[in-house]
């Protein structure tokens, strides 16, 4: 995954600002929205950061169990 790639126009918000957000506790789409206010503008990144963040977490169950 590029890190470094936009998911969020409006706000800027990367791939990478995703991860680690679900890196430090996030762990729904909701609590990620929460901590770094994509969305709000003209909401065209909702959909596809909700599967990004299905995506990751999945990852890092993946991880953590081996």
């Amino acid at each position: 995954m590029k890190r470094d790639k936009t998911a969020c126009n409006c706000k800027n918000i990367t791939y990478g600002m995703i991860e680690d957000a679900i890196r430090n506790g996030a762990s729904s789409y909701e609590e990620v929205q929460q901590s770094l206010k994509f969305g709000t503008g003209c909401g065209k990144c909702k959909e596809f950061i909700q599967y990004l963040v299905r995506d990751i977490l999945e990852e890092e169950a993946e991880r953590n169990h081996l």
